[in-house]
């Protein structure tokens, strides 16, 4: 007997299960880019993960709001006395209103960097 398929609703191609519509708790549309609560429809017997036209537009935008938001330099650590340095570019110190003289924090994070925060 032929299963009825609902209309307007996405189906796995692998399983022919109707997918549910989901919120993805974070997703990277774009490299880099991690976005939360993503719009989806999840396929619960295999886990399939498919996403309408409008979701696929929904996350471009989103993804291109963060960029315009998030910037980032790469610069070389140099040597100034006994100290490292690593120089903070000036289209960075007028988004953070960093201030010559002012004081600032810097803690590890893991193995893997450092967060340097207004002190």
């Amino acid at each position: 007997m032929a299963k009825q398929m609902k209309e307007n609703v996405p189906y796995c191609a692998k399983c022919d299960e109707e997918m549910q519509e989901v919120l993805l708790p974070k997703y990277e549309y774009e490299e880099g880019y991690v976005m939360h609560n993503a719009s989806a429809f999840r396929c619960n017997k295999c886990g399939k993960v498919f996403f309408t036209e409008a979701q696929a537009k929904e996350m471009k935008a989103r993804t291109n709001e963060l960029k315009e938001y998030t910037f980032g330099f790469e610069r070389k650590v140099i040597v100034s006395g006994k100290s490292l340095v690593v120089g903070i570019p000036h289209e960075l110190a007028e988004h953070l209103n960093l201030k010559q003289g002012q004081k600032v924090k810097v803690f590890p994070i893991a193995q893997d960097g450092l967060m340097v925060r207004k002190a």
